[in-house]
């Protein structure tokens, strides 16, 4: 009687693109996650008492606002582009945007616009970054192991989302809010370490065949959503 072994629940790991990916995510998001507490409790500090309510709902605003923009050409501009340096680009946008926070921080940032600005930048790229990298696992794993890389990168998510406010209470706490946000410029370098590191990623789309980034091209991924 022949007994057939499990596959492991970490067999997407196996893969090095894939693994590359995942490590250099959960550097990044921690410290995204680090960064979008602190922005909070910064805004807090920056606005009078009475206005603290509207000042830290205005954070929630300018993130979303520009996802709901950018998101209706994020996904067609991931079909449409190569994935890997899509993402590239927009790690390195959300960089810069942590390193020019970090630095007005250092430099003495007495007023709240700056966040909120910065805040957008990033949200936008984001916009265009999330279905990039969402799109590019199938091309990492084979198809029988993309369940189980979709199951590791929720798991991944949810260690950045508790390590990285818990780890940005102790840097507030023992040194400052601008080393939080120069942590975050810092993790970003993981991912598009990985990036770079990678090899043989297979094509976006078969040779020939590129599909547009047009009107039509968003309406017909909204009609399909």
């Amino acid at each position: 009687m022949s007994t057939q072994s499990k596959p492991s629940s970490l067999v997407a790991l196996r893969y090095a693109n894939y693994r590359l990916l995942w490590f250099g995510q959960l550097v990044s998001f921690s410290g995204s996650m680090m960064q979008n507490a602190a922005i909070l409790w910064h805004v807090s500090l920056l606005v009078p008492d009475n206005q603290k309510g509207i000042a830290l709902g205005l954070v929630g605003l300018v993130r979303v606002v520009p996802i709901i923009i950018f998101s209706l050409i994020g996904g067609v501009v991931a079909d449409a582009v190569d994935r890997v340096r899509l993402l590239l680009i927009t790690q390195i946008t959300m960089t810069l945007s942590a390193a020019v926070l970090a630095y007005l921080t250092f430099h003495g940032l007495n007023v709240v616009w700056p966040l909120y600005a910065l805040t957008a930048v990033s949200a936008a790229a984001s916009a265009f970054d999330n279905p990039a990298r969402n799109s590019l696992i199938p091309n990492l794993v084979p198809r029988e192991h993309l369940a189980n890389a979709i199951s590791l990168n929720t798991i991944m998510f949810q260690l950045a989302s508790v390590a990285g406010p818990a780890i940005g209470g102790i840097l507030i706490g023992t040194v400052s809010v601008g080393w939080v946000y120069a942590y975050n410029a810092i993790s970003y370098l993981a991912v598009i370490g990985a990036l770079l590191m990678m090899r043989n990623v297979p094509a976006k789309v078969e040779k020939g065949i590129r599909p547009d980034v047009s009107w039509s091209a968003m309406g017909d991924g909204l009609r399909s959503s």
